[in-house]
Formats: structure tokens, C-alpha cells, sequence
């Protein structure tokens, strides 16, 4: 039945995790979709979203296809024995919503006479282009299984801003052993890697300068290249203003992000407290529930409107798909509904409000009406500043500057350092150069913040608790106002 459907629609059938199925990878259409895996059986115990089929492929004898499976949640049973690439598959989706255009198709990794290439081959390649110094894992297959839309590109393997910390995470993070932990650790790190090829460039030319100094002057009878290091020592202050400007610029977009995400969720929890003075007629009550649990989703969608590649198959391209989040709260049609605008949570809020305008109108209190209206009030503006910071990067002079000024200083620094180092101004570069270098980086990849926090599972949370004070919150008696005397 879903060969028949993928046929018709078609569109090829991928792979699909239970956790996060909102991510899809995509791409504009170029030729015809391929026919669905043979072998695909769906997994059991998983029908939260009507909208979304989960396939597993299972090897089938003549095919030439390696053993793959979906993320399954913790309880569904796996083969230990399985080798799998969850990044792949948790980015994956078999259907297409409404919220896509109609150019846009899904499309399975590898196609016919395409060998399929791993997740992980893009993530070290787009990394840095120094082949053999990449480590074997990128990240934390569960944490990219709970939140499929973190980009890869910029997380680390292990503990990670990009996830929940538990308490054992947090002794793990603050033990004396994190010095030597971290130190052997240096070439797995994300910043380590992406600044690896930009920092051995500056080496080499350190070292075809000591090559001069050493021996092609001497024997052409050239003067020694070097110069006094006072122009660098009075440059440096500016150098490192520039860098702590920059980096603290991006790191207070990180604490604004998160106060976002964290007021999303105390908002959440106001409204569904909120919710049982909203009187209980014609659904009302249920229906600002819904679109209370539908919100994060729609947030989640808004802020990780997609990042394309190059390399149409290369997996770490994607773009968050609300509808099965919204489906769960809202059903069908009116998810569908809400995915052909622009601005889905803004729509959601409105839709909100007018719920509890027919509710004041059925005699809900004004006061308890304006407080909800107050709550629903915050919750737009934690949509229009987080597209505050999505749209509007650190001005890209500054950013420009910084990154020209940076270079040329380190490339002019091994002529000032020759005369007191000498040939130890070769490592002594490559030093300087990663340590200045990774600040910069930093920087950069921390000013878009939505991608590297945890959305997904603070979306996952709130829905959580809106369905758990759900039943709590239908029962309630209706509120009405005492009677004035």
C-alpha cells in the first residue's frame, strides 16, 4: 500500500525515525523519483502521525543494499548486531505535506548507479579538507536522533549545549579530569577541525620563510626576511579587542536564544493553567489546548526554515516539517491548513486569539480573558525576536574586517617572531594560529544559535506537558464571575 501510494505521488520512499519525524532532507527535482525500496516493512508501535509512513529497510536477497535500520524508540525491539547511520535516517521522510512547494521532492540517498555515501563522509569532508586527521564519529547518534535538525556540521561528539544535561552530565562536565579529557580529546573537536586547514596554511608559509632564513638566503646572497616586533605588539591589543567584541556579540545571541526557548516553555505552562477558565462549551477549552501543543512545532519549523548543499545528496541538508508535530495536535486538516502560510506560528496565535474572543463572548472573564491574551502576547514576541536573530546576523563589515585583519596579522607574525625564535616560530605559529583562529570560529558559530540548541526536545517537552495537565485541565469546572450585588 505505500509502494502503490509513493508511486502515484511520485516521490521515493526514505527512511523515517519515530523520534523527530519532522526533519526531511530535500532538493529541487531533476528526474524521476525511484521506485521504493523492495523489502520495506513498517515499524510497530508508532501511529502518532497519520501523515507520516515508517519504513525499516530489510535486506533482500538479490538486491545490493546494506542492512540499515530507523531510530526506534527505546522500548521497540533492535538487533544489537545492525550497523546503522541514524543521521541519515533520522533526517528522512517518505511523504510530502503541504507545506512543501511543488518543486520540491524527496528523494532516497543514493539513487540507481549513485553509490550511497554516509553522513558522516559529508560531515568530515565539509569540515576541513585534510585528509586522515578526522575522527571516526561526528555526533552523538541519540542526540541527533532526538533532534534531527541540529546542524552537523557544528557539533561536537559527546557532552554538547546541543542537548538536555542530566545530573550525571553535569558531574562529568565539571571534574578535574575535564583538562586532560578535553586535551586528548583536541583532534575530535569541531573547532579544531574546521580551522585546521586555514591554520596549516599560515604554517607552511612560517616554514617556507624559515626555509628562506635558513638556507636560500645564504645561498643566493639575499638579506634574512624578518623585522622588528614592535609592530605587532602594538597591533595585538587591536587584534584581540576585535575578537572579544565579536565573540561576545555572539555569545549574548546564544543567551537571548535561550531566554526565547525558555520563555516559549514558561509560556506554555501559563496557558495550560490558564485554560480552565476558558469555558468548556463547544470545545473551547480542548481547542486552545490544541493549538497550545501545536506552537512549538510551528516555532521549531520557523526558526530552522532549512539549509541547502551543494551535493544534492549529501544528508546534512534539511528543512523542518511541521505538519507531523501539529497533526498530532491539531489533525489533518487543520494542520495542512496552517502549513501554506508563511508565518505558521503566528497563525496559530491568531487562531488562538480568536478562540478566546468566542470564549469571552460565552462569558469567560475579562480579567482572566486579558490574562490569557497577555500570555499569548508573549508568546509573539518570542517569535518576532527570535526572528530578530535569525535574520539579522552581526554586521558583515565587522565580520569581514575581523577575518582580514586576523590573517594578515598572523601571516606578518613569523617575520617578527624569527629573530627570537627561529625555526621554533614554526610550531610556535601553528599554536598562535589555532588559538586566535578557534576564538574567531567560535564566534561564527554560535551567532546563528537555533541550530545548535536543543529545539526539538524542549518542543517534545512542551507537548508533553500540555498533554499531561490535558485531562486535568477538561475536567475543571467552568469559571464564571460572581454575581455583582
Amino acid at each position: 500500500r505505500v509502494a502503490a501510494e509513493a508511486e502515484r505521488t511520485n516521490m521515493a520512499v526514505s527512511l523515517v525515525a519515530p523520534i523527530g519525524a519532522g526533519g526531511v532532507r530535500f532538493r529541487r527535482a531533476r528526474r524521476p523519483a525511484h521506485r521504493v525500496t523492495p523489502g520495506a516493512r513498517k515499524v510497530p508501535g508508532d501511529e502518532r502521525s497519520p501523515n507520516v509512513a515508517r519504513l525499516v529497510r530489510t535486506p533482500v536477497p538479490g538486491v545490493g543494499l546494506g542492512r540499515s535500520r530507523a531510530c526506534v524508540a527505546r522500548d521497540a525491539p533492535r538487533e544489537a548486531d545492525e550497523p546503522r547511520d541514524v543521521r541519515v535516517e533520522a533526517s528522512a521522510a517518505p511523504v510530502r505535506s503541504p507545506s512543501w512547494d511543488e518543486a520540491d521532492e524527496l528523494e532516497q540517498v543514493g539513487g540507481a548507479g549513485v553509490p550511497s555515501r554516509s553522513s558522516d563522509e559529508y560531515v568530515r569532508k565539509a569540515r576541513s579538507g585534510v585528509a586522515g586527521l578526522q575522527p571516526s564519529s561526528t555526533v552523538c547518534e541519540d542526540m541527533y536522533c532526538t533532534d534531527p535538525g541540529l546542524n552537523q556540521l557544528l557539533i561536537s561528539e559527546g557532552s554538547s549545549i546541543s542537548r538536555f544535561f542530566s545530573q550525571d552530565e553535569w558531574e562529568r562536565h565539571r571534574s578535574v579530569g575535564r583538562y586532560w579529557r578535553h586535551l586528548f580529546s583536541t583532534w575530535k573537536s569541531t573547532i579544531f577541525l574546521r580551522v585546521l586547514e586555514p591554520v596549516l596554511l599560515i604554517t607552511c608559509f612560517a616554514a617556507a620563510l624559515a626555509a628562506w632564513n635558513t638556507h636560500f638566503a645564504r645561498v643566493l646572497a639575499m638579506p634574512v626576511l624578518q623585522i622588528a616586533p614592535l609592530a605587532h605588539q602594538l597591533s595585538g591589543g587591536i587584534v584581540s579587542l576585535s575578537l572579544v567584541f565579536r565573540t561576545n556579540n555572539s555569545n549574548r545571541r546564544v543567551i537571548d536564544a535561550r531566554s526565547l526557548l525558555g520563555k516559549m516553555s514558561k509560556c506554555t505552562r501559563d496557558l495550560t493553567r490558564m485554560s480552565q477558565y476558558v469555558p468548556n462549551q463547544d470545545g473551547l477549552r480542548l481547542d486552545v489546548l490544541k493549538h497550545l501543543r501545536a506552537f512549538p512545532y510551528a516555532m521549531e519549523s520557523h526558526v530552522r526554515k532549512g539549509r541547502s548543499r551543494e551535493d544534492a545528496r549529501d544528508p546534512t541538508a534539511f528543512r523542518v516539517d511541521p505538519v507531523p508535530g501539529m497533526t498530532r495536535a491539531l489533525g489533518t486538516k487543520k494542520a495542512q491548513r496552517l502549513a501554506y502560510y508563511e508565518n505558521i506560528p503566528a497563525q496559530v496565535l491568531l487562531d488562538m486569539s480568536q478562540i478566546l474572543n468566542k470564549a469571552l463572548s460565552l462569558g469567560m472573564s475579562t480579567q482572566m480573558h486579558q490574562q490569557c491574551e497577555i500570555i499569548v502576547k508573549e508568546l509573539s514576541s518570542v517569535v518576532s525576536e527570535s526572528e530578530k536573530i535569525l535574520y539579522t546576523p552581526i554586521p558583515i563589515s565587522y565580520t569581514r574586517h575581523t577575518s582580514r585583519t586576523l590573517t594578515l596579522w598572523l601571516l606578518t607574525l613569523p617575520f617578527s617572531l624569527w629573530g627570537a625564535l627561529g625555526l621554533a616560530t614554526i610550531p610556535a605559529i601553528f599554536m598562535l594560529g589555532w588559538l586566535m583562529l578557534g576564538v574567531d570560529e567560535i564566534g561564527i558559530e554560535i551567532e546563528e544559535p537555533f541550530c545548535i540548541l536543543p529545539v526539538r526536545p524542549l518542543c517534545d517537552m512542551c507537548e508533553r506537558e500540555v498533554v499531561g495537565a490535558m485531562a486535568q485541565a477538561l475536567r475543571a469546572e467552568d469559571w464564571l464571575p460572581a454575581a455583582k450585588k
